[in-house]
């Protein structure tokens, strides 16, 4: 909850000091664009018709997905074959499955182990409407595991997400438009999100939506933070940024539409 009270307040101050929240727009004629999803599915959920169909809600051009289970594989290729011609998997049975599904061709670039042995990460090229685009598909160490106790990992997890990330960075060939996207388990003032925007990238959805909460606990009060991101280098221009508020998973899908930037 601390951590939702920063990120909020830090983009609040943001937008509230004369710079509003940028306005949803229709691509330029003739420029290239498509949308791009993140969702954590949340591994018990593949039998969940909510959530199986939560995937597919905003039917985006390309899906990007975290904790993906055989049980998941088997719910996508069942429901979204024939939409997504294209699909990669790396399914297991826990929390460290991922998956990306898409309109336009994949390529594998590898999947990147954890530094700590936690999830691990999948660098994926799309060969989108406006050429290779290459996809950092993240599930980072989530806030209270570790090799430790729950307060050691707690208090590490900011240092843990930086260790992470740049070993992912690492593997993206910075002449390739590239988008960072997932389960960061952090809002948007966290280490991991703060080490992309230090390297030109922007976090999409605070640009359109401030504070929105893409991950929820559902208790006798309602703990609500920011943890899932789409980071985008200067090869694109946004041109919206949402969440769709569906399915039973913990996570809400995040949704971006991006067009080729004008150089």
């Amino acid at each position: 909850m601390l951590g939702r009270c920063s990120g909020a307040a830090l983009a609040l101050c943001a937008f509230g000091c004369g710079t509003p929240p940028l306005e949803p727009r229709d691509p330029d004629p003739g420029v290239a664009h498509f949308t791009v999803q993140t969702f954590n599915v949340e591994f018990q959920h593949a039998s969940d018709p909510a959530t199986v169909e939560a995937v597919g809600a905003a039917d985006a051009d390309v899906v990007c997905l975290q904790e993906v289970t055989p049980d998941w594989e088997s719910a996508i290729l069942k429901r979204y074959g024939d939409r997504y011609p294209n699909m990669l998997f790396r399914a297991n049975g826990g929390t460290g499955g991922l998956a990306a599904l898409s309109r336009f061709a994949l390529q594998d670039l590898g999947v990147l182990a954890s530094p700590d042995g936690s999830h691990p990460a999948w660098h994926v090229l799309v060969d989108s409407p406006m050429g290779p685009v290459e996809l950092l598909n993240v599930h980072l160490r989530s806030l209270l595991s570790g090799p430790s106790s729950p307060v050691k990992a707690y208090l590490s997890v900011g240092s843990a997400h930086q260790v992470e990330i740049e070993r992912y960075f690492a593997s993206v060939k910075l002449d390739t438009p590239t988008l960072a996207l997932g389960d960061f388990n952090e809002e948007p003032d966290g280490d991991a999100v703060q080490f992309l925007e230090h390297h030109g990238f922007r976090d999409v959805l605070p640009l359109y939506h401030p504070g929105q909460a893409t991950w929820r606990y559902p208790h006798s009060w309602q703990l609500e933070q920011t943890l899932d991101h789409i980071l985008f280098d200067d090869s694109f221009e946004p041109l919206d940024a949402w969440v769709v508020d569906q399915g039973n998973s913990d996570h809400i899908p995040v949704v971006a539409h991006f067009e080729a930037a004008r150089r």
